[in-house]
């Protein structure tokens, strides 16, 4: 069983996968770009998933564009 997840910080990795789906690269378009394979982009997105406490993909990305709006609005 996998160690819970929720509440820890997410990796530059996984941060970065965030910021390009949230700007519309798709998965398979992320990894070309990335140099990686699909699986590992697959493999990111579902750990940090898992950290935000979204239920998909399209749901970590919302929250991590909320995060993003909420941080800039206080810099």
């Amino acid at each position: 069983m996998s160690k819970p997840l929720h509440g820890q910080p997410l990796s530059p990795a996984e941060s970065a996968l965030l910021r390009y789906l949230t700007q519309g690269y798709t998965v398979g378009g992320l990894a070309q770009r990335l140099g990686v394979r699909t699986a590992t982009v697959h493999r990111r997105a579902a750990r940090a998933r898992r950290k935000l406490g979204a239920t998909t993909l399209d749901h970590a990305v919302q929250l991590y564009a909320q995060q993003q709006a909420t941080a800039a609005r206080y810099r």
